[in-house]
């Protein structure tokens, strides 16, 4: 797998057919999407794809889909052929969960896609001025872990986070 087979572009409106085919699909497995910024669907209402690319675009100036209010940039991974396999959202400052926040789409899990994704997120960290990254993925989510570690994640602590056991790494870049 080479890496520049893969990259992370900021959605935009050329990306509208393959996002709404991505969430159809994606929606239909009845798990919980991440990053949380990829969402098409709102708690109350659904969003057009105008309206969610405005939001997200507007959270990386306010921080306003946080709770936190902390900007973030949300950015599609894509292959060559810009079919989305995943999602990173990057937080702009550190916060209590981490500065990433990461999903691969579930037809194409197990096959090292997470791994080269947060490698490239990395890149992007790294380009902003970033020199350590917080990533906390849950303790039972052994396959996030093992791209953590792959990416040279080194484990500072385990915390309670509501109901979930996290676990915190740092990985310098």
């Amino acid at each position: 797998m080479e890496q520049n087979e893969f990259s992370l572009v900021i959605p935009d409106i050329t990306h509208k057919t393959e996002y709404c085919r991505v969430m159809d699909l994606w929606e239909s497995y009845n798990e919980k999407i991440q990053p949380p910024s990829m969402r098409r669907y709102g708690e109350i209402e659904n969003f057009s794809y105008s309206k969610w690319l405005s939001d997200i675009n507007d959270d990386r100036n306010t921080g306003s889909m946080l709770e936190n209010n902390i900007p973030c940039t949300l950015y599609f991974f894509v292959n060559k052929s810009n079919e989305i396999l995943g999602g990173v959202s990057i937080n702009h400052a550190n916060t209590f969960r981490g500065l990433l926040h990461v999903g691969i789409v579930p037809w194409c899990r197990g096959i090292g896609y997470g791994t080269k994704m947060l490698s490239l997120a990395m890149h992007c960290c790294k380009n902003i001025g970033m020199d350590i990254i917080h990533v906390t993925p849950r303790k039972d989510n052994y396959s996030a872990v093992q791209i953590i570690l792959h990416n040279g994640g080194v484990l500072l602590e385990e915390f309670c986070d509501n109901d979930d056991v996290c676990l915190r790494y740092e990985i310098s870049i």
